[in-house]
C-alpha cells in the first residue's frame, strides 16, 4: 500500500480522545475498542481539565470519552466547554460520558449542553465501539435498557421549553430541514435529499437555531417530533 492510500485510510478512521484518571477502567476502556481497524485512539488524558481541553483543540478529534466515575459537580460547564471549543474552531466533536447513568434529569441536562451519548458501565462493553460511532454520526446513544423511559422524559422537557415558539418564522426549505433533523437525517443525508450543499444545510441549521432560539441537534429533533412534523 503507498502512502497516499495508507493516509486515506487513516482519514477515514474515527479519531477519539479518551479522558479517564482511572487506570483500571482506561485498560478496559482501551481492551473494548482494540478490535475496531475504523477507531483510532489519538490521545489519553489522565490529568487535569483544563489539558484535556486543551488536547481537543489541538488535536481535533471527531469523538471525546469523557469518563465519570464519581459525580462531578462542574461536569455540566465541562461539557459545554467541549461544545464551545467545537463550534469555536470550527470541528466537529462529538462527546460521549461514560460511567453509571444519573438521573433523566440530569441526562437531559447534559445532553443540551451537548452530550452526545451517555455509555452506561454496566452496559456490555462489546457494544463500545458500536456507540462511538453512532455518536460520530451526530445520533445519539443511551443505554438500551433506559432509552425509552431518557427519550420520554427529554421530549417532556424540551417539548415543555419549546412550546411558546413557533414554525410561522422559519421559511420552507427550513422547515424542511427541520423535519428531516427531525427523522435522524444527518447534514450529507439532508443535503442529497433537498439537493443543495452541505454549507447551505449548515447554514439553514444555524438560522432555526437562532430562531428557534436552541442550541443542540437534539432540540431541534424533539422539536420536530413534538410538533408531529413527519
Amino acid at each position: 500500500m503507498n502512502k497516499t492510500s495508507s493516509k486515506a485510510l487513516d482519514e477515514k478512521k474515527i479519531k477519539t480522545l479518551i479522558y479517564c484518571t482511572s487506570d483500571l477502567i482506561l485498560a478496559g476502556i482501551q481492551k473494548a475498542m482494540d478490535s475496531s481497524d475504523d477507531i483510532e485512539v489519538a490521545s489519553v488524558e489522565k490529568s487535569t481539565i483544563d489539558s484535556f481541553l486543551a488536547s481537543i483543540k489541538e488535536l481535533k478529534p471527531n469523538v471525546v470519552l469523557f469518563t465519570t466515575s464519581e459525580h462531578m459537580p462542574n461536569l455540566r460547564e465541562v461539557c459545554k466547554a467541549v461544545r464551545d471549543i467545537s463550534e469555536n474552531n470550527k470541528i466537529k466533536t462529538q462527546l460521549m460520558l461514560l460511567g453509571n447513568i444519573p438521573s433523566h434529569e440530569e441526562v437531559v441536562g447534559l445532553m443540551n449542553v451537548g452530550v452526545r451519548g451517555y455509555f452506561d458501565f454496566n452496559e456490555s462493553s462489546d457494544q463500545l465501539s458500536d456507540a462511538i460511532r453512532v455518536v460520530h454520526k451526530e445520533e445519539i446513544w443511551l443505554p438500551r435498557d433506559k432509552m425509552s423511559s431518557i427519550m420520554d422524559r427529554i421530549i417532556s422537557v424540551v417539548g415543555r421549553d419549546l412550546k411558546e415558539k413557533t414554525l410561522d418564522q422559519l421559511t420552507p426549505t427550513e422547515f424542511q430541514v427541520l423535519r428531516l433533523i427531525g427523522q435522524g437525517k444527518s447534514n450529507d443525508e439532508i443535503a442529497d435529499a433537498m439537493f443543495i450543499s452541505k454549507n447551505t444545510v449548515r447554514s439553514h441549521i444555524k438560522s432555526i437555531y437562532a430562531k428557534l432560539d436552541t442550541h443542540s441537534r437534539l432540540q431541534l429533533a424533539l422539536y420536530a417530533i413534538n410538533s408531529a412534523l413527519f
